[in-house]
C-alpha cells in the first residue's frame, strides 16, 4: 500500500516535472521568436541605411580631385540632394540640372543613370569633369560633416551639407 502512494507521489512529481520543464521550454522558444523578429525588424529599418542623415538637404561640392570649388552662394553651385526613400539624386551640375540613381551598401556607393539638361554655358567643362567623375564613384566616406566621395582609395568629390 505504502508502495503504491510512493508510486502515485513519484508519477505525480514527474508529471509536474514534465510540465514544468515544457513550460520552460515553450517560454524559451517564444523569447527566442520574439528575440529573431525584433532583429530582423532592426535590422530592415530604413534609419539604419548609411544613406539615412543624407535627405531633406542640399549637399555642396567644395572639393573636386584636391582643387577647391569656388562657391557663388547661387542656385547654380553645384550640388546634389539625395531622396533616400527612392535611392534617386537630383542637383545641379554648375550649369545644367543634374539627376539619376545610386546605391549604397556599408562604404560603396555608385551613381548610375546620371543626366543633365543640355543647357550651354561659359564653364561648360567644369561640369562634364563633375558628371564623369560623379559615375566614377564607387566609395564613400563621412569626414565631419563632409561627404567624401572616391574612386578606390582615391579622394575624387568633396561634399558639404548647407
Amino acid at each position: 500500500m505504502l508502495e503504491k502512494l510512493i508510486y502515485k507521489e513519484m508519477k505525480l512529481a514527474g508529471t509536474v516535472l514534465y510540465a514544468v520543464q515544457r513550460i520552460t521550454q515553450i517560454m524559451t522558444m517564444k523569447y527566442l521568436f520574439i528575440l529573431f523578429i525584433a532583429v530582423a525588424a532592426f535590422k530592415c529599418s530604413p534609419k539604419l541605411s548609411p544613406d539615412a542623415g543624407w535627405g531633406n538637404q542640399k549637399w555642396v561640392l567644395v572639393e573636386m580631385k584636391g582643387v577647391p570649388v569656388q562657391q557663388s552662394g547661387g542656385r547654380r553651385d553645384a550640388h546634389i540632394t539625395f531622396d533616400v526613400t527612392t535611392k534617386k539624386f537630383s542637383g545641379n551640375g554648375g550649369c545644367n540640372q543634374i539627376n539619376g540613381n545610386y546605391s549604397v551598401d556599408k562604404n560603396e556607393i555608385t551613381f548610375t543613370e546620371v543626366l543633365s539638361t543640355k543647357m550651354s554655358c561659359n564653364d561648360i567643362e567644369f561640369e562634364n569633369t563633375f558628371l564623369s567623375t560623379l559615375a566614377s564613384i564607387d566609395r564613400y566616406e563621412i569626414r565631419g560633416t563632409d561627404l567624401v566621395l572616391k574612386k578606390k582609395k582615391e579622394t575624387m568629390l568633396v561634399l558639404r551639407p548647407k
